[in-house]
C-alpha cells in the first residue's frame, strides 16, 4: 500500500492517507485504517464484481475523501479522527466480514498487465491497405471541375475515417490547391456556434471571429468564402441538422471548392453530398491479408522479423478484430508491450476475451474496454480524468501530464520523475488508440490530441460507475448525482443560461473544470475544498472583466489554469494560497498580487502577455509568457521587469520579446528556453553563451538578423537539442561549440533571385549532431526555382558535416515564422477547442512550445 498514488479512481484517497498515518496518534484506528485499504485493493483487483461488493468500495472510498479533507483542513484533526471517524472506519470493516466479501465471487485479469513503457506507434498505420481510396478522393479533390463538390466518407467506427481525413488534410496545404482549409470535429451534442467559430478562425486566421450568434458567423463565413478555392473537413457528423445549418455557411461558387464530411450513418452522408451517391466513400473492413499484415507488424517490427513472424499470429485473434485498423492497433498494442516476454498463453487469453458474433461496433468498444482493463491502475485513473473535457477536445500533452500531477494520480520520489510517469502514459494510450493523434503539422510532430469518441463513452460511464468525475452539459436537464462529487466538470459551451444543478455540494468538491460563458460561472468561492481549478471562459459581451478576487479563499488550491478572452481580476494578494504550485493565467491580467513573491510552493508560473513579470523569489521552475487572446502582434520589452529567481528551470516568452532580457544570463540552473524575439544582436548571443545547464533552446527572430550569429567555443556546452528560425540562416559555430548538440532544426526563407553564402559555417565542429531539419519559406516573389536553391544551399551546408546525419528539409507556403499569428490555443474561444490550429503554412507559438517540450522530455 505504500507505493499507491496518493489518488485513484479504484482506491480514492487511501494512498493519500496511508501517506499520513505516521502522525496517527490513535494506533487502532492506524490498524483499522490499513485492514480497511489492504480490503478495498483487494477488491480493485478484481473484475466484474457484485453489486454488493461495488457499493461497500464507493462508501469506503467517500471515506477515504471525508478522512483527508479533514486531515487537511479541520486544526483538530487528530480528535475528529478519533472520535468521529474510527467508528465508520470499523462500521465499514465490520459491513465487509458481514456481507462475507473476502469470498465475494469474481473474475481476475487472466492476462499479464500490460508494461508501463511501449513502442511508438505510427499515426497513419493501415492507411497503406486503403491507398485506392486515397488516390481516388485526391483525384477528385483536384480534379479541376470549378463546382463546389461535397464528399462523403462513411463508415463503421475505427474503420479509419478520421484517419483517412487527416491523410488528405495534410496533403493539401492552403496555396498548393486550395485558398484556405478548416478542419473541425463535431459530437454527439453538436454546438453550431462552436462549429462555426471554429471554421472562421481557420478560413480568416488573422481576424478572430467577432460574431457569436450562428446567423451572424454564417453570413461572415459566406463573405468570406464566396471569392475563394476553399477546402473543409467537417469530421465525425451525427446527424443532418448539424449539415443543413453548416451548409448555408458554403458559397457554391466556381472555384473548385470541395468539402469533405465523415459519418458512421449512411444517411447523414447521402444527405451531405445531395443524394448523389458517385460521392460517397463507403470504408470497408481490411481484408484477412491486410489485417494480418497490420496486426504482424504493429506486434513485431517491420522487415525480416515482421516476415518470420507472420505464420505466428492465430487467425482467430485476427477474425475476431473484424478488420477493423482500430481494433487491430489496439490488441496488437498490448502483445507488442510484451517484447521478448510474449508467450503463447498471452495469445491465448486475448484471443479469449475477444468478442464473436457481434457487430463492429460492439466488437470495438469490448477491444476497448478490454484495453481499458489491460493498464496499469494508474493509467486507468489518468485516462479516466479525461472525461473531465468534452467529446472531441483538442489536448496538449504536456498540459495533461502535469494535470495528472497535481491531481496526484502519479507517485514517483521527484515531480521529474512524476512527470516521465505521466508521459508514458500519455504515450501508452496513445499507442493504443485511446487517445488520437489530431493535429500533426508538415513537419510530422504531433500537436494536438483528442480522445477517440467511443474511448469518451467509456470513461465518462466508466467515471459515473465509479463516481470518480461528474459532468454536466448544457443539455442535460436531469441528471442522478452521488451524494458527493469530488470532481465536476461543467461542459457549458456556448449556452447563455445553463446552471450548476443546485443539488451538487459544492462545498465537496475536490477538482472543477469549467467550460462555457462568463455568465454561468458559478460561485467559485463556494467550492471551499478545491484542490484542482480549469477555468476556459468566454465572454460573449463587454464586461469590466472576469472577477476571480475571491480565489485566495480557496486554501487547499494546487493547480489553477485559466483561459479567457477578456481581463481577468485576480485578488490584491494571494497569501491564502500556501500550498498553490501552478499558476497559469492564458489572458490580460488587470494586476499581478502583491504578494505573488511568497507564494512558496510556486513552481509553474505562466501570465498573458504585456503583463509586467513579477521579481518571483520562491522555489519556481518555469516561468511563461504567453501572448493574450486579442494581442495583435505588438511586440513588449522585459527588461524593466523583475526577475525570476535564479533556481528556474524553464522559461517561455512568446509574444515576441523585443530583445532578449538580459537577467536570462544570470539563470545558472534554466534547462529549457523558448522565446520569440523581435531582433537578435550578438550582445544577445554572449548573453546566452554562458548558461552551463541549458539543454532545449527554441529561438525565433522576428526581423532579418544583418550580422552572423556566432557561438563560441565553450557556448552551451549542455545543449542538445536547438531550434532557430529567422528570415536569414547565418550561423556560425566554433569549435567546441555546443558540444552535445544531437538534434537541431532550422528554419529560414527563400528571397527572389537570392544567391546564398555559406548558411552554417563551422557546422563540421558540431560532431554529435544526429538529426537535422530544415524549413523553407517563400517570401513574395519567390518561386519554385527560389526554393530549390535555398534547398541546395541548405543541403550544401549540411554537407560539410563530417557524419551520415539525418536531413529532411520541407517548405512552407509563406514566409516561415511564427510571428504574424497570434493566436494559440491558450489563446481561443474555448467554445471553439476542438479546432485544429489554424492554417499549418506557419507555426504558432503553441506549436513551437509544444515541439520543444516534446523534444527537451525525450531528451530528459
Amino acid at each position: 500500500m505504500d507505493l499507491l498514488p496518493p489518488i485513484s479512481a479504484s482506491l480514492g484517497a487511501m494512498g493519500s492517507l496511508y501517506g499520513k498515518l505516521d502522525a496517527f496518534l490513535d494506533t487502532e484506528l492506524k490498524d483499522e485504517i490499513r485492514e480497511l485499504g489492504s480490503r478495498l485493493l483487494k477488491l480493485a483487483k478484481a473484475q466484474d464484481l457484485p453489486v454488493t461488493a461495488r457499493i461497500w468500495m464507493k462508501e469506503v472510498r467517500d471515506l477515504s475523501y471525508d478522512m483527508i479533507n479533514c486531515v487537511d483542513t479541520d486544526a483538530d484533526w487528530i480528535d475528529k479522527m478519533s472520535r468521529i471517524f474510527k467508528p465508520r472506519v470499523k462500521e465499514a470493516n465490520g459491513r465487509y466480514d458481514r456481507y462475507k466479501l473476502e469470498s465475494v465471487p469474481s473474475r481476475r485479469m487472466n492476462i499479464v498487465p500490460i508494461p508501463t513503457v511501449v513502442g511508438d506507434r505510427k499515426p497513419d498505420i493501415g492507411l497503406h491497405a486503403k491507398g485506392g481510396v486515397v488516390d481516388r478522393l485526391c483525384r477528385t479533390l483536384t480534379d479541376g471541375d470549378e463546382q463546389l463538390k461535397v464528399l462523403s466518407i462513411v463508415g463503421v467506427g475505427g474503420i479509419g475515417k478520421t484517419t483517412l481525413a487527416k491523410q488528405l488534410w495534410r496533403e493539401h496545404k492552403p496555396g498548393d490547391y486550395f485558398d484556405c482549409r478548416a478542419f473541425v470535429r463535431t459530437a454527439k451534442k453538436p454546438d453550431m456556434r462552436r462549429i462555426l467559430r471554429s471554421i472562421l478562425a481557420q478560413v480568416r486566421p488573422h481576424q478572430p471571429p467577432d460574431a457569436n450568434e450562428v446567423h451572424d458567423l454564417i453570413h461572415d463565413l459566406t463573405e468570406h468564402l464566396k471569392d475563394k478555392r476553399y477546402f473543409i473537413i467537417i469530421d465525425d457528423l451525427w446527424d443532418t441538422s448539424v449539415w443543413d445549418v453548416a451548409a448555408h455557411a458554403f458559397p457554391k461558387g466556381n472555384h473548385g471548392s470541395r468539402i469533405i464530411a465523415t459519418t458512421e450513418i449512411e444517411d447523414v452522408a447521402l444527405a451531405c453530398c445531395s443524394y448523389q451517391s458517385k460521392y460517397m466513400v463507403k470504408m470497408e473492413p481490411l481484408s484477412e491479408s491486410h489485417s494480418k499484415e497490420l496486426f504482424t507488424s504493429a506486434v513485431f517490427g517491420s522487415g525480416e522479423q515482421h516476415s518470420c513472424h507472420v505464420n505466428e499470429v492465430p487467425d482467430e485473434i485476427i477474425r475476431r478484430c473484424a478488420g477493423l485498423p482500430q481494433a487491430i492497433i489496439s490488441i496488437s498494442s498490448i502483445l507488442a508491450s510484451y517484447g521478448e516476454a510474449n508467450t503463447v498463453e498471452n495469445w491465448e487469453q486475448i484471443q479469449n476475451c475477444l468478442p464473436t458474433n457481434t457487430t463492429s461496433d460492439e466488437i470495438l468498444k469490448e477491444v476497448l474496454i478490454f484495453c481499458y482493463k489491460s493498464l496499469p491502475s494508474c493509467a486507468q485513473t489518468c485516462l479516466l480524468y479525461l472525461s473531465m473535457y468534452p467529446e472531441n477536445y483538442l489536448i496538449l500533452k504536456e498540459d495533461i501530464m502535469k494535470q495528472w500531477v497535481a491531481e496526484g494520480f502519479i507517485r514517483a520520489p521527484t515531480e521529474k520523475e512524476k512527470m516521465e510517469v505521466a508521459g508514458s502514459y500519455f504515450d501508452m494510450l496513445v499507442n493504443m488508440g485511446m487517445i488520437q493523434h489530431i493535429d500533426i503539422d508538415y513537419s510530422d510532430e504531433v500537436l494536438y490530441y483528442a480522445v477517440h469518441h467511443m474511448v469518451h463513452d467509456i470513461i465518462t460511464s466508466k467515471s459515473i460507475e465509479e463516481n470518480f468525475v461528474t459532468v454536466i452539459d448544457y443539455s442535460q436537464r436531469t441528471v442522478r448525482f452521488s451524494n458527493k462529487v469530488s470532481r465536476l466538470s461543467l461542459q457549458f459551451g456556448g449556452a447563455t443560461y445553463a446552471t450548476t444543478p443546485a443539488r451538487i455540494g459544492q462545498s465537496q468538491v475536490r477538482s472543477l473544470a469549467y467550460n462555457g460563458l462568463v455568465s454561468c460561472l458559478p460561485s467559485i468561492s463556494e467550492f471551499k475544498l478545491l484542490r484542482f481549478l480549469i477555468l476556459h471562459i468566454w465572454a460573449d459581451q463587454p464586461s469590466t472583466g472576469v472577477n476571480l478576487r475571491r480565489i485566495s479563499e480557496l486554501l487547499l488550491l494546487r493547480y489553477l489554469q485559466v483561459t479567457c478572452n477578456d481581463t481577468v481580476q485576480l485578488p490584491d494578494q494571494l497569501q491564502g494560497l500556501k500550498l498553490l504550485e501552478t499558476l497559469e493565467i492564458n489572458a490580460r491580467v488587470a494586476a499581478i498580487p502583491s504578494d505573488i513573491v511568497h507564494l512558496q510552493s510556486l513552481l509553474h508560473l505562466r501570465l498573458g502577455g504585456g503583463t509586467e513579470l513579477p521579481d518571483v523569489t520562491g522555489i519556481l521552475k518555469s516561468v511563461t509568457l504567453n501572448p493574450p487572446p486579442s494581442s495583435s502582434g505588438r511586440t513588449i520589452s522585459l527588461d524593466g521587469s523583475g526577475s525570476p529567481p535564479e533556481s528556474v528551470k524553464t522559461i517561455e516568452l512568446l509574444p515576441p520579446i523585443c530583445r532578449i532580457p538580459k537577467w536570462i544570463g544570470r539563470l545558472t540552473k534554466l534547462c529549457v528556453l523558448k522565446i520569440v524575439v523581435r531582433e537578435l544582436l550578438m550582445d544577445d548571443i554572449s548573453n546566452l553563451q554562458g548558461l552551463s545547464a541549458l539543454t532545449v533552446l527554441a529561438l525565433y527572430v522576428q526581423q532579418r538578423t544583418t550580422e552572423q550569429i556566432s557561438f563560441a567555443t565553450g557556448a552551451l556546452a549542455a545543449l542538445e537539442y536547438f531550434e532557430f528560425g529567422c528570415g536569414v540562416l547565418h550561423l556560425s559555430f566554433a569549435e567546441g561549440a555546443m558540444p552535445n548538440l544531437q538534434r537541431m532544426k532550422l528554419g529560414f526563407n527563400a528571397h527572389r533571385g537570392d544567391q546564398y553564402g555559406c548558411l552554417l559555417f563551422g557546422i563540421e565542429h558540431l560532431s554529435n549532431v544526429q538529426e537535422i531539419v530544415g524549413v523553407i519559406g517563400s517570401t513574395a516573389g519567390a518561386e519554385e526555382h527560389d526554393l530549390q536553391a535555398a534547398e541546395s544551399a541548405f543541403k550544401i551546408a549540411i554537407g560539410e558535416h563530417p557524419s551520415n546525419v539525418s536531413l529532411k528539409a520541407s517548405y512552407v507556403v509563406e514566409e516561415y515564422g511564427p510571428l504574424e499569428k497570434q493566436h494559440s490555443v491558450r489563446g481561443k474561444d474555448p467554445s471553439t477547442s476542438s479546432e485544429l490550429s489554424g492554417s499549418q503554412k506557419q507555426e504558432s507559438e503553441e506549436a513551437i512550445k509544444q515541439k520543444a517540450d516534446n523534444n527537451s522530455q525525450s531528451i530528459n
